[in-house]
């Protein structure tokens, strides 16, 4: 999958991660944007490493975790250190998929 086909059907979002399980994991970080296929977090540092286990809670309330693969970062310019993290999701649990495209669709249809 290209790295351009990640931010497809991505919709805004403001989601705490609160579980981010990699060597040198940031001690905090939020999604921005949430897609099938992949999300943007903001950090402030990017684990070394090339997958990170995540765990979010959807504003509906549902729990999701999912292994993220890191495919890019960009710093933002005047945002104090802070990265922008392009993940592409390598495995979701089929309940999660399935609790985080009714969100996707309940967002696109608004």
């Amino acid at each position: 999958m290209p790295i351009e086909a990640i931010s497809w059907g991505m919709v805004d979002a403001t989601i705490p991660i609160r579980e981010f399980t990699a060597d040198g994991a940031p001690l905090g970080a939020v999604a921005t944007r949430l897609g099938p296929h992949g999300m943007e977090l903001a950090c402030e540092q990017v684990p070394p490493g090339r997958y990170a286990w995540l765990g979010f809670d959807l504003p509906s309330g549902d729990s999701i975790k999912t292994l993220a693969e890191i495919v890019g970062v960009v710093g933002e310019a005047g945002s104090a250190g802070r990265s922008r993290v392009l993940v592409r999701f390598k495995h979701v649990f089929p309940r999660d998929r399935v609790a985080m495209e009714g969100f996707l669709n309940a967002r696109a249809a608004a």
